[in-house]
């Protein structure tokens, strides 16, 4: 029997050995967001569990904090306004300014309590396109140099695996319908040329 994607969530914590703090945390959070969108919470679930296989996959030695930053990486459309978050058609101009909102707005929301994750999601839009937001707030903690790469590094791959997951499950009228998993290849290569190889690799392994 297929698993729901709670219990494939309660299956990865267990897997990863997430501390029963931190579960009762990052679920809070993921059920302010399922009152406020069921999609988007599906979506950042799914997100989640992909951004573990992603992990094993670069053999990135702790998996936590690739997937606690894909988990967290929309929890600012808490704040988005609900007429342009729930639209599936129709989105204009004006709702794509609201929804540009939400990575500085996931930062405030997590700073404090998830400081990693929450630098992380300030940037998982800046790499494709317009990148967004244009100004990133000043860090309130003083990383190291080799903290301030990874959370590059993790953003790249947190955008490479939202932008998959969003073009994949979510109907609405950014890529004309769901697309195939090869034409999702094509797309995803169109749009981040920078990662091909990556992408690539991804999709030769059945990871994307």
């Amino acid at each position: 029997m297929e698993l729901t994607l709670e219990q494939e969530l309660q299956n990865a914590f267990d897997e990863i050995e997430i501390a029963p703090d931190q579960r009762h945390s990052l679920t809070t959070i993921l059920n302010m967001v399922k009152l406020a969108d069921v999609p988007t919470y599906e979506h950042m679930i799914r997100c989640g569990l992909l951004g573990i296989k992603v992990a094993k996959f670069t053999h990135i030695v702790d998996p936590k904090a690739l997937f606690y930053a894909d988990l967290l990486h929309d929890a600012g459309k808490l704040l988005s306004d609900p007429a342009s978050l729930k639209k599936t058609e129709g989105f204009g101009a004006e709702d794509m300014q609201e929804m540009k909102k939400h990575p500085v707005d996931g930062y405030r929301l997590l700073r404090g309590i998830h400081d990693f994750s929450a630098r992380i999601l300030l940037y998982h839009h800046k790499y494709v396109g317009e990148g967004y937001p244009e100004q990133i707030p000043q860090s309130c903690i003083d990383f190291s140099e080799g903290s301030a790469v990874n959370i590059r590094f993790y953003a790249r791959i947190v955008g490479l695996i939202d932008f998959n997951d969003a073009m994949m499950h979510r109907e609405n009228e950014k890529f004309g319908g769901v697309p195939t998993r090869e034409q999702g290849r094509e797309i995803m290569l169109k749009h981040n040329p920078d990662q091909s190889y990556f992408i690539n690799q991804l999709y030769d392994n059945n990871i994307f």
